[in-house]
């Protein structure tokens, strides 16, 4: 009755936008950065992670999910999110303002502090966001020519006198195959 390959995309959408996967995903990536990046103490203890989502209802749901597992770990950063506009999800209307708690306007500055050490994006800061202390880089999004240039060059950005050095920087996708971001 059905477009096999359509079906299985519509499917496969469904699944990794599933609020139970992204908070599964979500744990995987704060485990990860807290253990071998924050305990670790990358950049002299000032790293900072960008979770790379396929759309603004999904960096919504991950910031939920990161946001409460960071609450019950009762860890001492916080995550941030960034997008444009104002999205519904689960009948709820959100803004970057309304999540974060300041102005769009002031998110570089606000993530440049101490207390903030993960962004979740879409796609806003993708492409000429300049932080040095970006060390790593979780992809739950499908990357390809310019874009995936891009914004895998978030993370490198120089920070000399934080010890920072490409062979260190770490990325975890969830989504794209290594040959194709080889390509």
């Amino acid at each position: 009755l059905f477009d096999t390959t359509k079906a299985q995309k519509k499917l496969k959408a469904f699944v990794e936008a599933s609020p139970r996967t992204i908070e599964v995903k979500a744990r995987i990536m704060l485990d990860h950065f807290t253990a071998s990046v924050w305990q670790a103490k990358k950049l002299k203890g000032k790293a900072k992670a960008m979770v790379v989502t396929r759309n603004i209802e999904c960096a919504i749901r991950y910031f939920f999910a990161i946001r409460a597992a960071l609450k019950e770990a009762n860890a001492p950063f916080k995550a941030l999110v960034a997008f444009s506009g104002e999205k519904m999800v689960d009948g709820i209307k959100h803004t970057e303002e309304s999540l974060n708690g300041f102005s769009a306007r002031d998110l570089p500055d606000e993530f440049e502090k101490d207390d903030a050490k993960i962004l979740v994006v879409a796609s806003k800061y993708l492409t000429g966001f300049d932080e040095p202390m970006l060390h790593t880089m979780y992809v739950d999004k499908k990357l390809q020519y310019v874009l995936a240039v891009q914004a895998l060059s978030r993370l490198n950005r120089a920070a000399p006198k934080w010890g920072k050095k490409t062979e260190d920087l770490f990325v975890l996708d969830f989504f794209n195959q290594v040959e194709d971001i080889k390509a």
